[in-house]
């Protein structure tokens, strides 16, 4: 059986598109406000001492340390969502649209909380159990399942259902997935990178203090590495869709997020006929 025929996808473009949108639109939501939501952890965590320094390993410390990494985490998921619709919104406004409001955004995220983190926890779980046996099996599980936590915000479908939605996105697009993961572990390092030179060039300064700065300027980068991945998933899925114009529409009962954020104003979709096959696109 031969493999479908796939549009290229840009990872530079989906990068691209988050940075304007994060640096140059959008700071104060996209980066500002969510360092604020995680600052108080992050203090917390640069306070407690962790387990491996004197008087870590204590019972009272240890309580501390994962009550700070559950805070922590969950406020990732909230602002994961948030991020998630508001580049939804952006998408389906076109270039020039503005994002939806910050609050509808994380009143829409805080509704698919549940599901996203039973997501992340089967999702974590199956590449802990793939990589068990060897690297390539664990490499295979986050190719296929990268996607599952856009499809389960984005889509308002089950786990199982956003776990198959990622299995068909990514057919036949390992080298985007693959440049995708490169452009988010190069922003990283980059992150480490450059605290690691600043406590060589700054030695009055200890590691624990630029390990800090590290965790704070992490808060940003994944700002905009979470909305590259969105517009990424986003892509794909106008790419499926425009693929099989006649096939039966997936989403469960009530899932017209793609609708429902559509600015008052912003111009409809728009049906073109290109080469047999039906591709709609954001007018304008």
């Amino acid at each position: 059986m031969s493999i479908p025929r796939r549009l290229p996808t840009s990872a530079r473009h989906a990068f691209a598109l988050a940075f304007d949108l994060a640096v140059r639109r959008d700071r104060m939501q996209s980066l500002w406000v969510p360092l604020l939501f995680h600052t108080p952890w992050l203090v917390l965590q640069a306070v407690v001492p962790s387990p491996d320094e004197p008087g870590g390993s204590s019972a009272r410390n240890l309580m501390l340390s994962s009550v700070i990494l559950l805070g922590d985490f969950s406020v990732s998921l909230v602002v994961a969502s948030m991020l998630r619709f508001r580049a939804l919104s952006v998408h389906e406004a076109g270039a020039a649209g503005q994002p939806a409001g910050a609050l509808e955004c994380y009143a829409r995220g805080f509704t698919r909380l549940p599901w996203l983190f039973a997501t992340e926890l089967l999702r974590n779980l199956a590449l802990f159990s793939a990589g068990l046996f060897l690297l390539l099996p664990g490499l295979w599980v986050g190719f296929r399942f990268s996607l599952a936590t856009e499809a389960v915000v984005l889509r308002r479908t089950g786990v199982l259902g956003a776990f198959g939605r990622s299995y068909r996105l990514t057919e036949a697009r390992l080298e985007p997935w693959l440049e995708m993961s490169a452009f988010s572990v190069v922003m990283v390092l980059c992150v480490l990178f450059t605290c690691a030179l600043g406590f060589l060039v700054f030695p009055a300064t200890s590691w624990a203090q630029w390990v800090t700065v590290a965790l704070f300027l992490m808060a940003l980068v994944m700002s905009v590495i979470q909305y590259a991945w969105t517009f990424f998933y986003l892509r794909l899925e106008d790419q499926d869709e425009s693929a099989e114009p006649g096939a039966p529409d997936e989403r469960g009962p009530g899932e017209g997020a793609h609708e429902a954020l559509r600015p008052a104003g912003a111009p409809p979709r728009l049906t073109l006929v290109e080469g047999g096959k039906r591709r709609e696109r954001t007018g304008g």
